[in-house]
């Protein structure tokens, strides 16, 4: 993986959390990146979480990837 893609992704995170929608499938932020292997976009988001980057939300029965920051404190 390549810390181009990484780096990327975090920046597309950025950008697309910057309106009302905060959270994303991993299918969806696959579809950011279409001249992309898959494997390859979500090796990137696995670093991301792993560094803490992104972390996952759940609501039980659905799974999404939002930046730290952005991340519900309860």
């Amino acid at each position: 993986m390549s810390d181009d893609l990484k780096t990327r992704v975090a920046e597309l995170f950025k950008e697309k959390s910057k309106g009302d929608k905060k959270m994303f499938y991993i299918r969806d932020v696959v579809r950011w990146f279409p001249g992309e292997d898959r494997h390859a976009v979500q090796t990137a988001v696995q670093s991301l979480l792993d560094e803490e980057v992104l972390q996952y939300w759940s609501s039980g029965s659905s799974t999404y990837v939002m930046l730290a920051e952005f991340f519900p404190k309860e």
